[in-house]
């Protein structure tokens, strides 16, 4: 099935700095409070003054598939984007996503980015902006692309927390690094192999009509061996370094 590219729906590899490369992912806390947040400007907002226990809680039932309770998000409107692939990788994030336009995803990310810097701040007792700026986007134009950014957010950038440095050293263990990667909850890799379905994830439906599954479960599954064992590093200007 070829890829299908349309005005209005426009595929998108998206990256956010944190100011002064602050290690804002560093805890889980704050990757659960980010996972949550995504949620709920996709949709909504969430409601006021939460307990950080219960969005823990509610982030963690999102990751593992469930819909998050009424009492922590109020919907206000269909989804601004269909996400297919996240990592948070310390201190910034990468997206890949599909959004029913360029307005509606100027207002997911002024929402996600500004309600995640308002808890930030507050648990940190600081102020002023916590991104870098306007977030950076590329188009995605045709499958090639679209495979690449999924193996470069899912794995590559998977890879960075696990062993910093790996691009320029190689992997000291292929093993367990897929061990990592398949266990890292903060990323879309687990959903890519089947372990998973975050709810925060677009339906199986949109990665189908938009031919963005990128093989089967087994194929993602075996090209990932098959990169960890070769240790194969490769990128051009489509990725945002």
């Amino acid at each position: 099935m070829p890829y299908r590219f349309f005005e209005e729906k426009l595929p998108f590899h998206i990256l956010s700095r944190a100011v002064e490369n602050r290690e804002i992912f560093k805890n889980e806390e704050n990757c659960y409070r980010f996972i949550f947040q995504i949620y709920a400007a996709n949709v909504g907002r969430a409601v006021f003054n939460i307990r950080r226990l219960d969005i823990m809680k509610a982030a963690q039932a999102i990751l593992s598939g469930e819909e998050p309770s009424s009492k922590f998000i109020i919907k206000e409107h269909p989804p601004l984007v269909s996400l297919f692939d996240f990592v948070l990788p310390i201190t910034h994030f990468h997206f890949h996503l599909l959004a029913k336009s360029k307005k509606s995803l100027a207002l997911f990310m002024k929402k996600l980015k500004g309600g995640f810097a308002k808890y930030f701040n507050l648990k940190n007792l600081r102020q002023g902006a916590l991104f870098s700026g306007p977030y950076k986007s590329i188009q995605i134009e045709n499958q090639t692309q679209s495979d690449a950014i999924v193996r470069y957010i899912t794995i590559i950038n998977t890879l960075d927390i696990y062993q910093p440095g790996w691009r320029e050293k190689g992997l000291r263990n292929w093993e367990k690094a897929y061990e990592f990667l398949e266990n890292f909850q903060f990323s879309s890799f687990p959903d890519r192999i089947g372990k998973r379905k975050a709810k925060i994830l677009a339906p199986e439906e949109i990665y189908e009509k938009y031919s963005l599954k990128m093989g089967g479960k087994k194929e993602f599954k075996g090209f990932t061996e098959n990169f960890l064992k070769e240790k194969l590093v490769s990128f051009n200007s489509l990725f945002l370094e």
